[in-house]
């Protein structure tokens, strides 16, 4: 038989293992612990929130961890609420046109404003694998039991869901979007003003202009990376694109990547949520990919399985959850 992968909220006892694999994360996931400070700061939030505290920004996080054969396999996070303390921060892409009846020219061009949108928003935080966890499906239980939990728990959060892509770089790792247009008013590193903005984004509306930015003085390079997924990232765009996340106009302040929207009442898991019926083989044109979910707070569970949605059956792999459970469809509409 083949492992079963649980996804549950995290806990202190997990928080080396989770600072083994992301320590070695690199600048641009901003919502990844790197340390192990960050991540036992992580796990705390998470947990005075699990239990029903409020405290504002010291509690506003959700860490999860999928568990397999009692190893930690990766990371995902929600935010409950942006903006609490601090504004987020996005731009906001436009498209304007101008024409001269004179000389009879048309032009069009782009401009990115400085906007706080997102702010209220519940944020799906990064999701980061252990090395040895790519490719085996785990990313799609991170990203899916978010979705699972806050359907479970819908008067805690927004009205709202987002998620904020990371951007395209190059090969050498260099963001274009930062090179020629952000780095231009704030004066350091990519990594350092990354480090910094997930603490205290003070900085950001200082620096930026307040002004829109007009696109068309950038280089290509750069035009082209405003809303351009980094290309490790567009697998978990492309997952949430299908369990109903859009496009949107806003876009990364730093690296340019693209913010994507869906309401919370409208997600894949929400539209499809049934309750377990029994467990058993699918029926009629084959099985389906489903999610198995339970629990509320910290007990909290999810697990993926093959089933019969309409029939409310999966398979006995899930059986490990209990009787009481909430069944999903937890395949991509387009795959």
């Amino acid at each position: 038989m083949s492992p079963l992968d649980i996804f549950r909220p995290a806990t202190h006892a997990d928080a080396a293992a989770i600072h083994a694999f992301t320590g070695a994360a690199e600048a641009g996931l901003t919502t990844v612990p790197r340390t192990r400070d960050r991540v036992d700061a992580y796990i705390d939030a998470s947990l005075r929130f699990l239990a029903g505290e409020t405290c504002g920004e010291d509690c506003n996080r959700v860490l999860f961890v999928v568990e397999r054969d009692g190893r930690v396999m990766g990371i995902s996070g929600i935010i409950p609420q942006l903006g609490l303390e601090r504004p987020f921060y996005s731009f906001k892409r436009s498209r304007h046109a101008r024409r001269s009846a004179q000389l009879n020219l048309r032009t069009e061009y782009d401009t990115l404003q400085l906007t706080t949108d997102f702010d209220g928003w519940t944020e799906l935080a990064s999701i980061y694998l252990a090395p040895e966890a790519r490719g085996r499906g785990v990313a799609r239980l991170l990203s899916l039991g978010r979705l699972a939990f806050i359907h479970a728990h819908r008067d805690r959060f927004a009205r709202k869901l987002m998620a904020d892509i990371r951007g395209w770089v190059d090969d050498q790792g260099v963001s274009p979007f930062w090179e020629h247009l952000t780095s231009k008013f704030i004066g350091t590193d990519f990594a350092v003003a990354d480090r910094l903005s997930a603490s205290d984004g003070r900085f950001i509306m200082e620096l930026l202009p307040s002004l829109p930015i007009l696109m068309n003085l950038l280089p290509e390079s750069a035009r082209h990376c405003a809303g351009r997924p980094h290309d490790v990232s567009r697998g978990a765009m492309n997952l949430l694109m299908g369990a109903g996340f859009e496009e949107t106009d806003l876009c990364d302040i730093f690296d340019g990547g693209p913010a994507i929207e869906c309401r919370t009442d409208d997600t894949l898991i929400a539209r499809t949520a049934r309750p377990l019926a029994g467990y058993g083989p699918a029926s009629g044109a084959g099985p389906q990919k489903l999610l198995a979910f339970t629990g509320t707070g910290a007990d909290f569970r999810a697990t993926r399985g093959l089933g019969d949605l309409s029939a409310g059956f999966i398979d006995d792999a899930a059986k490990s959850l209990g009787d009481n459970l909430t069944l999903a469809l937890a395949q991509d509409r387009r795959a």
